[in-house]
């Protein structure tokens, strides 16, 4: 009879997933959020996982507390303790994480990631800021807060086009809940073809500039690389239209962030819901937090409790 894999993860996975556990077979070391686990000083394992519960630390402590529970686990890669490592992340250009991947790299130890895996719960946040746009959400809000009691006209989703700056898997599920909603869908990618739930799908600096001046909201879901970082640059956010929202959910780097406030400021752009920046947390003196017009977001569309979830099976499925 095989032996139970030996899996070391922190909460909630020996807690919360028995069943499917002892379906692989698998032990759990819990690795605590604090860097401690409860095991011999030789013990090893055939797999680990950090889970993206870990990123409390994160919101609660700041970025050198998570830092340095990947820090534990890259200790014991480079111990030769770690034979696999499961990323909970779709993109893997996050800096802390960079020191396990170094590790699990230089010793040979498998990298294992789930791109796609927020896809649903990051479009679902796109469309609710669209839909609270076009309904005039934050200005009932402040009717409400200064007991205005005042009807707004508000404005029909279906009179709306949605472009979409990447049209992989966020991007895709951003088309489909936009067609749900009667919008017209346009894509940008690096090669053009028709794509389920895009009205047009085009590509090139010309189909850029389309995308941009007839969107009512640009939804930028590009993976950060050489070609992408800056892509949106003072020039290319003068070709929105004026009324235009735009939403960044991809990174910080994507976006010329002062070009931005600066079009945010004279008008350019009509208002920003921003999920990501140029520096993460943003700093408490960055001038977007004072601007009406931009709603901010610490990084946190793709946390719900169901991605969570899909996290966990997607680690636990690949052990």
């Amino acid at each position: 009879m095989a032996e139970d894999l030996r899996l070391l993860c922190t909460p909630p996975i020996a807690q919360n997933w028995a069943s499917e556990l002892a379906a692989i077979p698998a032990s759990v070391t819990t690795l605590q959020f604090d860097g401690t686990f409860d095991a011999a000083d030789d013990a090893t394992w055939d797999g680990a996982m950090i889970t993206p519960e870990s990123f409390k630390l994160y919101f609660e402590s700041g970025a050198k507390a998570l830092a340095e529970l990947y820090d534990v686990l890259a200790g014991l890669v480079r111990a030769g303790r770690v034979a696999w490592v499961h990323m909970c992340a779709s993109g893997l250009d996050v800096p802390l994480f960079f020191p396990l991947m170094k590790a699990c790299h230089e010793a040979n130890v498998t990298i294992t990631h789930c791109p796609g895996v927020y896809a649903v719960p990051i479009a679902q946040y796109c469309l609710g800021h669209i839909l609270s746009i076009c309904r005039m959400g934050p200005a009932h809000a402040a009717n409400q807060a200064s007991r205005s009691y005042t009807s707004l006209l508000q404005r029909d989703a279906r009179t709306c086009t949605v472009g979409v700056i990447g049209a992989g898997g966020i991007g895709t599920e951003v088309a489909r809940l936009s067609k749900a909603f009667g919008m017209r869908v346009l894509g940008w990618r690096r090669q053009a073809a028709p794509a389920l739930n895009f009205d047009e799908v085009l590509s090139g600096d010309d189909g850029l500039a389309a995308v941009l001046s007839t969107s009512d909201f640009v939804v930028v879901a590009v993976p950060k690389t050489a070609a992408t970082t800056g892509l949106l640059n003072a020039e290319r956010l003068r070709m929105m239209k004026p009324s235009a929202w735009l939403i960044n959910v991809a990174r910080g780097a994507v976006v010329d962030e002062t070009a931005l406030i600066s079009a945010l400021g004279s008008a350019g752009v009509a208002g920003a819901v921003l999920d990501v920046f140029a520096t993460e947390p943003l700093p408490p003196d960055s001038a977007l937090w004072a601007m009406e017009n931009v709603i901010i977001t610490p990084h946190d569309s793709w946390r719900t409790d169901e991605a969570l979830k899909d996290n966990h099976r997607c680690g636990l499925d690949g052990h």
